[in-house]
């Protein structure tokens, strides 16, 4: 058994290098695809693009690691039973349960060693990955002078030249328009030929021009002319251009530490606490301030307008001493703190008022202030809809921005349990296929992979969008694979003809016999 399971994990661990690191290429190549556009014609260096695919590539690996893992275990299980080695297992006795055991211990080292690649390094070639790429695609194209072209990328200044010779230096009838100070085309420099250098920096852009003319016209802030216009003629002029906006630089990393993907599982634990801790600091507000709108508006339009006859037979003091205090933003005692935030309270207090009063409230008040008590209230009504609004939306940015924290937290574990049940759709799938080689096990473990990962979007979108919860979401790939696993494992134990042609042709025909049979018994 020690020589089978030996053999077992080297046929299992061949394959799935090779297909891990084929995932990995297959998915670089989109990447650079993708964004093959922000790299040419920037004079980047080869190190920069060899460190900027490294980062990538590390950031690719939760989606090569689980497609690696299917595909190898369709692989050797479909090795094995396309050349008969399965077989002679089986009859030796030895169950596909007992054969998958080495490797099933194998692949949950290797979910133990993903877990920690995605809770301590990832989020390190995250940080490293969104860095430099941003920094590349931002980055301004690298300095071009094309002949006849007026090339106004430098900076301040327009450059025309006529042509330049195969050395790549030598230039003729250069044109350069200096836009520094402003005011439109006042400087303008001329030349006959020139040499065109760069430093070895690349900092600074050096033309040493010859046989040429200067015309400079001096204008003031407002555009207006007070200089005579100034021509200079020279034999060798050298003009330091500035290319330094040109130049690669990379920013601060710390900027985009606090990010989601940047962080592990016990930050995201603390950023979480600390954003569900804001939510219901902005929730309380909004409560409060509802609360305070409304005594303001009791206080200031429904009880200045009440006669004070019926103020005193009806309304408890104590009620509107909370209404007033609410409304001048003070503080209030523990009894009539919770006076005021019973609903009930406030219904009774109204309730106690209008019995004093005329069933019709407005008819209780003249028309001066009926129209106050109407238009304080319909400004109140849109106040307290632009408030709901705001605060609702509010909200709901927040959840929506604490819900990538929990979606993040929860990949951390995804990946690792992802790896242990495509293991365990792969590897029986591989024995009742019967399929070596990357034809057949490569189209199964394509749709199977697929599959998967189209319930995995389907389910981290829905948790943005706030339609399921996070746990739900994040595990409704697992969920729906789970079964499909046992099931498998469980047909590949008992040897069933799963993908046999025959065995379903048969089943098809007892379908046919007995829908020809109830036909029969129908017409009788």
């Amino acid at each position: 058994m020690k020589k089978l399971s030996i053999f077992t994990l080297k046929s299992y661990i061949g394959p799935l290098i090779l297909t891990f690191f084929i995932s990995i290429f297959v998915l670089l190549m989109q990447f650079l695809w993708k964004y093959v556009d922000d790299f040419v014609g920037k004079g980047f260096e080869w190190y920069t693009i060899a460190e900027l695919l490294f980062y990538a590539s590390a950031t690719f690996v939760p989606m090569a690691l689980p497609l690696a893992v299917l595909l190898s275990s369709l692989m050797t299980f479909g090795n094995l039973g396309e050349n008969y080695e399965l077989v002679a297992i089986k009859s030796a006795g030895i169950s596909v349960q007992r054969l998958m055991r080495p490797m099933v211990v194998f692949i949950v080292f290797v979910s133990i060693g993903a877990f920690y690649f995605s809770n301590y390094i990832l989020p390190k070639a995250n940080l490293e990955f969104q860095t430099l790429l941003s920094d590349v695609r931002n980055k301004k194209p690298a300095v071009t002078i094309a002949e006849g072209v007026f090339n106004s990328d430098i900076g301040d200044f327009v450059i025309k030249v006529g042509k330049k010779l195969p050395d790549g230096r030598t230039i003729q009838d250069v044109v350069i328009y200096d836009h520094r100070n402003g005011g439109g085309n006042t400087n303008v420099t001329q030349a006959k030929s020139g040499l065109m250098e760069m430093t070895d920096d690349k900092m600074y852009l050096i033309l040493t021009l010859f046989d040429g003319i200067n015309y400079n016209e001096s204008v003031d802030k407002t555009g207006k002319k007070f200089e005579p216009l100034q021509i200079t003629k020279f034999k060798k002029e050298i003009q330091r251009i500035d290319l330094s906006a040109f130049s690669f630089k990379k920013t601060d990393k710390s900027l985009r530490k606090k990010g989601y993907q940047m962080l592990n599982v016990y930050q995201l634990v603390f950023y979480d606490d600390s954003l569900s801790a804001d939510l219901d600091s902005t929730l309380k507000k909004f409560s409060n301030s509802s609360m305070r709108d409304y005594a303001y508006y009791y206080k200031h339009y429904i009880m200045s307008s009440i006669p004070d006859s019926v103020k005193k037979k009806s309304v408890d003091k104590r009620f509107v001493d909370s209404l007033t205090a609410i409304a001048n933003n003070k503080k209030l005692k523990p009894k009539a703190k919770k006076k005021v935030v019973a609903n009930a309270d406030v219904e009774n207090a109204s309730i106690v008022v209008n019995k004093e009063m005329q069933s019709y409230l407005l008819n209780n008040f003249d028309s001066l202030r009926q129209l106050r008590i109407i238009v304080g209230a319909v400004s109140q009504g849109r106040n307290a809809a632009y408030q709901s609004k705001f605060s609702t939306d509010r909200v709901i940015g927040k959840e929506k921005y604490i819900s990538k924290y929990r979606v993040e937290w929860h990949r951390k574990f995804t990946l690792s349990i992802a790896c242990i049940l495509l293991f365990f759709i792969g590897a029986p799938l591989g024995s009742i296929i019967r399929k070596g080689g990357l034809g057949m096990p490569l189209v199964v473990s394509i749709v199977m992979f697929v599959t998967y990962h189209v319930f995995t979007i389907i389910g981290e979108k829905s948790v943005k969008s706030l339609v399921m919860e996070p746990w739900e979401g994040m595990w409704l790939a697992s969920l729906i694979y789970l079964p499909m696993g046992a099931f498998f494992t469980w047909k590949a134990t008992i040897d069933a003809p799963l993908f046999d042609s025959e065995a379903w042709h048969k089943i098809f025909s007892k379908i046919n016999i007995f829908s020809k049979l109830m036909k029969k018994k129908d017409n009788a």
